[in-house]
């Protein structure tokens, strides 16, 4: 008892700030939409959030739109330079407000000379130096792909593909029914369900609400725990000030009550909370990154659509005539009709866990794929891959490779002279051509490319923030962390459960002796005709 008492105790006061941004941060992650507008200035973080040298995602890529003129774009959303990339400019006038709703992640010129953006907050075309928004059939707004081919533009959000022809008056936009996959299963991956269970997005919407209660609760608890804390040694303080004393034991009465009687109640759902959380990061996440298991029915695991919340981007393959999709379970190949089932790529290039950031054809049936897991080039009719930057051949992935390669990219630009720039997450641009002459960051993007709210809660909520703290051993912040939380929980739950067993042993041998009080008094209470016989003492009173 006394070992829980001092673990529940000062763990408790020692975790209580990181619980408090576990679920603050948590909560804005499951809003994204509601929070998109909202920035927060880099110069008011610690030095990793910085951006120096093209860091930090800033480029995804470049599309060129005159003989002198690109658009590069990424986090930093759409910027006009020149073909040197010595001159920038903004250029998302017309966008929503708030850098993450600015965040684009495909450019395309269409054959009729239309430029368009898709980024976080839906899909854009430029009109005389102003982005207007072209209306979708589809709830979700996010735009993670474009392309173009023979039968128009293609256009991909997360979860629906969509065809966009151009008229006289505009644009019309339909969706294209997805088939299913040839080796399509009822099952999800082992990650997934446990992300989706996390985020409560397994129920849905009130899924969602349920787990921003759950992180409300923590708060509380946290709050008045502190409280149950300091209130001894407040009181002793205030042992003049009788009112205020009183003021503060009454407060320390309500939080008491209401930590157990909370903590209690939603102690399973606490316990899960965390648990699941642990293994969304690494290194508990590497080993169930390729687990799977039959979907679970009646959740969103078991969704009518195949490829909810699986796609990441497009590529129409000039070479063969036919659209190469990538996924979060792989790359699959689409006849230009959809009217067939799509298959699955035999021999693929490596992609991290963290999803796909570069997708290009630099030339007819070669593409250029990158993630965190490195860069790589890829011919999929010779089934050829190799890596981009040593020209080594690598072995064809099976399922999710690891989240973390040598080189994680975020980005990569073929400029028309032939240079190329690699866009490293934490290094910044580098290029394979010696001579290349490497492109400084302006100061102007640095001062407006500020940071989303909703990923300054995602750096918190996966523990990378702490890095300026932990250095390299942030990783194991998650893992920790939640193996604090979940000691508190279970020693609270057993001090719990000492005291109610406690109070009912009490509270049953209070009820004995009552009973027994009861039927002595029922006898002694007995009408008597009998006067009773005094004391001495009473005689002489």
């Amino acid at each position: 008892m006394k070992a829980f008492k001092f673990l529940h105790r000062w763990l408790g006061v020692i975790a209580a700030i990181f619980i408090l941004l576990f679920a603050l941060s948590g909560i804005v992650l499951n809003h994204r939409t509601f929070f998109s507008g909202i920035d927060i200035n880099r110069k008011y973080l610690p030095k990793t959030y910085h951006y120096h040298n093209w860091n930090l995602s800033a480029v995804k890529s470049a599309i060129s739109i005159g003989t002198d003129s690109l658009l590069i774009y990424g986090n930093i959303g759409i910027w006009l330079t020149d073909s040197t990339l010595s001159d920038f400019q903004p250029f998302y006038q017309g966008m929503r407000r708030g850098t993450d709703n600015r965040r684009a992640e495909a450019m395309l010129q269409t054959p009729g000379g239309n430029i368009l953006a898709g980024t976080m907050s839906g899909l854009y075309v430029l009109r005389e130096d102003n982005w207007k928004l072209i209306p979708l059939p589809v709830k979700e707004k996010r735009v993670t792909g474009l392309a173009g081919g023979d039968g128009g533009v293609k256009v991909l959000t997360r979860s629906h593909l969509l065809q966009l022809d151009e008229t006289e008056t505009g644009f019309q936009v339909n969706e294209i029914p997805l088939p299913y996959p040839t080796d399509f299963k009822s099952e999800t991956s082992l990650f997934r369900a446990l992300w989706v269970i996390h985020s409560g997005k397994i129920l849905g919407t009130p899924g969602k609400l349920f787990v921003d209660i759950l992180g409300l609760v923590m708060i509380f608890l946290s709050v008045t725990g502190i409280i149950w804390f300091v209130a001894p040694d407040l009181m002793k303080k205030l042992k003049n000030r009788v009112q205020a004393r009183k003021r503060v034991a009454r407060v320390n009465r309500f939080s008491l009550k209401w930590h157990n009687k909370l903590g209690i109640w939603l102690l399973g759902f606490l316990i899960i909370l965390t648990v699941t959380g642990m293994f969304l990061r690494p290194p508990l996440l590497i080993p169930i990154v390729t687990k799977t298991f039959p979907a679970l029915k009646y959740t969103i695991l078991d969704h009518p659509n195949p490829w909810y919340d699986k796609l990441r981007d497009i590529q129409y393959d000039r070479l063969t005539g036919a659209y190469i999709l990538s996924t979060s379970d792989g790359f699959y190949v689409a006849e230009p009709t959809f009217s067939d089932s799509l298959w699955r790529i035999p021999h693929q290039p490596p992609i991290s866990v963290m999803g796909i950031n570069v997708f290009e054809q630099p030339a007819d049936g070669v593409f250029i794929t990158g993630s965190f897991s490195g860069i790589h080039r890829w011919v999929p009719a010779a089934m050829h891959v190799h890596d981009f930057i040593t020209g080594q051949p690598v072995t064809p992935a099976r399922g999710m490779a690891n989240p973390f390669g040598n080189i994680p990219v975020a980005g990569y630009i073929k400029l028309d002279n032939g240079n190329e720039f690699i866009f490293d997450y934490n290094a910044g641009i580098f290029s394979l051509n010696r001579h290349a002459q490497i492109p400084q960051m302006p100061h102007e993007i640095k001062q407006k490319a500020r940071m989303p709210l909703w990923n300054l809660a995602l750096e918190i909520h996966t523990g990378r923030f702490y890095s300026f703290i932990f250095g390299d051993y942030y990783i194991l912040f998650i893992p920790l962390a939640g193996l604090v939380i979940l000691i508190i929980l279970v020693s609270g739950g057993f001090l719990w459960w000492k005291h109610y067993r406690r109070g009912k042993r009490k509270n049953t041998g209070r009820h004995a002796m009552e009973k027994n009080c009861q039927e002595v008094n029922k006898e002694n209470l007995q009408p008597t005709t009998e006067e009773p016989e005094l004391t001495p003492v009473e005689e002489e009173i």
